[in-house]
């Protein structure tokens, strides 16, 4: 049918032009050889490292430093600079850039995620085993120093231990120092006493309050008898134990009552003993006013040793803190110390160099894959030139008949 696409015309024309397409086929393969072997001869060197410990201690949780990680350290501009300072002077002027250096290496892992190879191409044998080799060394170091403990961090935590040392001896002996003038037990004694004295003091007031009001009592009931009458019995002893009362009274009391002379109370009369008991209130008056003075002193005395028991153990408790907090600071930097110092005696690291890149002897087998890739454009070239041909050959002919494959009906 007209229009219809017919598979036979193609084959039958890649048949009959056969010859054009092999030869097309071989001089491409021959020519990419030339080029590859000759011309353009790549050589390869690789390293391997491996990981020995692929658990990180991060501080606070293991993390794992997987194959993708391990490959991007690789490729990190910090390792490709400091490996194109080592190799540029081997390089030509045009590729010590970090580009060109980059497309020169190929970082991949092995069948074991641990294992990292480090592939250098270059045209210079020797070139290509030093960049893989250098990468390598450089990887290890880069990645060690990040992950692992290095004798740098081994010598600042020794610092820091002997600085924290001298700033706890300084606490200690700032402690030391307070505790040799430090006044709270004696302020506290002291304290307890004016307190005491205070309690003392209300508790005398009260009781000489109720004394006077007893004398008063009494000199108001003797008030209303003669003056010249004896009193009675009552009444003597009455007034003998007001007397007594006042005299028990005196060791509470800082300043002795000045008690007049009584002589026997049977002899006075009435007037005698109105006149004793008023002397008697006076001085119970007097007495009242002198406690109650000092009972108004105390309590400011009481709060300005309240305030200075505060203030030293303010300072005491300050004190203790910074000798408390350099204490835990040099125990945790010396507990750092030593397990930085243990941890640089292990020599394996967390990345080891497993082999190092020999020089090779000849390219690479990019030829191969080259040659044929070079067999493949000269086959898809030949079988389109074929086709060309047998387009427009009838053309030029005059016959726009299309030729019929042989096994057409």
């Amino acid at each position: 049918m007209e229009g219809d696409f017919d598979l036979r015309v193609y084959i039958d024309c890649a048949i009959r032009y056969r010859w054009l397409i092999a030869g097309l086929t071989v001089a491409a393969a021959l020519v990419a050889l030339v080029v590859t072997v000759f011309l353009l001869p790549a050589y390869e060197a690789t390293a391997v490292v491996v990981l020995t410990r692929p658990y990180l201690d991060t501080g606070n949780a293991p993390a794992l430093l997987n194959g993708k990680a391990a490959i991007d350290l690789c490729n990190s501009d910090a390792v490709i600079q400091q490996l194109l300072d080592r190799v540029s002077a081997d390089l030509q002027p045009e590729g010590r850039t970090l580009s060109k250096l980059k497309s020169m290496l190929t970082a991949s892992t092995g069948r074991d995620p641990a294992i990292i190879k480090l592939t250098a191409k270059n045209s210079k044998p020797q070139l290509v085993a030093k960049i893989a080799n250098t990468w390598a060394d450089l990887y290890v170091h880069q990645v060690n120093n990040l992950y692992g403990q290095s004798e740098e961090m081994a010598g600042f935590f020794d610092q820091q231990v002997t600085l924290a040392n001298g700033d706890l001896n300084k606490a200690n002996q700032a402690l030391v120092d307070f505790q040799s003038h430090n006044d709270v037990i004696i302020l506290q004694a002291q304290l307890t006493a004016k307190q005491d004295a205070l309690v003392n003091h209300l508790r005398m007031y009260e009781s000489l309050k109720l004394l006077l009001q007893n004398v008063y009592g009494l000199r108001d009931q003797l008030g209303r008898q003669p003056a010249e009458a004896a009193p009675t019995l009552g009444d003597d002893v009455a007034a003998l134990f007001l007397q007594i009362s006042a005299l028990n009274a005196q060791p509470d009391i800082p300043i002795q009552l000045q008690l007049p002379s009584t002589g026997t109370l049977s002899s006075k009369t009435v007037g005698q003993q109105v006149a004793f008991l008023s002397n008697l209130a006076k001085t119970i008056e007097a007495k009242q006013t002198e406690i109650q003075t000092q009972t108004n002193q105390l309590p400011g005395e009481i709060m300005i040793l309240q305030g200075k028991i505060q203030e030293a153990r303010a300072e005491e408790s300050q004190v203790t803190r910074q000798r408390d907090l350099a204490q835990s600071v040099y125990t945790s930097l010396a507990e750092k110390a030593t397990v930085t110092r243990i941890a640089v005696r292990n020599s394996s690291g967390l990345v080891r160099l497993a082999s190092n890149a020999a020089v090779p002897d000849q390219p690479n087998a990019g030829r191969i894959r080259n040659t044929a890739l070079g067999a493949l454009a000269g086959l898809l070239v030949g079988v389109a030139i074929a086709f060309a041909i047998d387009y427009v050959r009838p053309l030029l002919s005059g016959n726009t008949a299309r030729p019929v494959p042989v096994s057409g009906k």
